[in-house]
């Protein structure tokens, strides 16, 4: 999978880390493939994404810009999550000595 480098105010970047890709026209929902992802992470500490967060709604609104710049971002289980409209899903993790 691949990162990517966002940079924070005050000089500090977090890195993106791709760990799937969601088909807006396939059989599975967004939930399913965040899970599935996220598992293979690491353990999801027996929390369940619908405890924390409702994509139903975010698959909505990235179906409907699919082709824009668009991402819905989200924290999961002490992690931050992105789903981008092209449906890449990817976590957040700090650099090494940052802190959130």
């Amino acid at each position: 999978m691949t990162e990517r480098t966002d940079h924070l105010a005050g000089g500090g970047s977090w890195h993106w880390k791709t760990v799937a890709h969601h088909d807006f026209d396939g059989p599975d929902e967004l939930d399913a493939t965040i899970l599935s992802a996220l598992d293979g992470e690491e353990s999801l500490d027996g929390r369940q994404l619908y405890t924390d967060v409702d994509t139903e709604p975010a698959e909505r609104f990235l179906s409907s810009v699919r082709n824009d710049d668009a991402s819905v971002v989200f924290s999961m289980s002490n992690r931050t999550v992105r789903v981008s409209a092209d449906g890449t899903v990817e976590i957040r993790t700090a650099r090494a000595g940052m802190h959130s």
